[in-house]
């Protein structure tokens, strides 16, 4: 007799190497457009093989196209060292409009003009992966992402996301 049916409410799918439409049109904005108090989670991985999350915002990632993406960490993070070492990451981006896994490989770029504190990369999209609920759970969707409340004043906060996607652009 069979068992019971299997109750999977997540369903993830590929979308394949190209970033999906909303989110491409995200990352190719100008630097005060794109959501700046919404944070992705950066996944790289570390020597012993565990996955490293951190958090970088908006500003710190452009897309040059739908297949490849740029990427400044501080230069000194141990994400920095764990992407030149292992050449891969994921990108989470999960907030009230979207749920996305994007897998990169990554290739370590020189330092940019006039931002020595940065490490540059170019990433290549490998796969995207959306999440969505299905079954009982269909309709179900984040309420929120991760937020960032950025200290100082907004003008100082626009200057600095403005010279990182400067030196994205190099």
């Amino acid at each position: 007799m069979p068992g019971p049916a299997c109750h999977t409410p997540r369903v993830t799918r590929s979308l394949g190497p190209a970033l999906p439409d909303p989110l491409l049109s995200r990352l190719m904005a100008p630097a005060a457009a794109p959501p700046l108090d919404v944070a992705i989670v950066l996944a790289t991985i570390d020597p012993y093989g565990w996955a490293h999350p951190a958090l970088v915002s908006y500003a710190e990632i452009l897309a040059l196209d739908a297949g490849r993406l740029r990427l400044a960490l501080h230069a000194a993070s141990r994400s920095s060292r764990h992407l030149r070492e292992s050449g891969r990451a994921t990108l989470v981006f999960a907030d009230t409009e979207l749920c996305v896994y994007v897998k990169v490989e990554a290739l370590a770029l020189p330092g940019a003009r006039g931002a020595p504190d940065l490490a540059r990369f170019e990433l290549v999209v490998r796969d995207v992966i959306e999440d969505r609920a299905e079954g009982e759970e269909a309709g179900a969707r984040l309420s929120s992402g991760l937020i960032i409340a950025w200290p100082g004043e907004p003008e100082g906060v626009a200057e600095r996301h403005a010279r990182i996607r400067t030196a994205l652009r190099e």
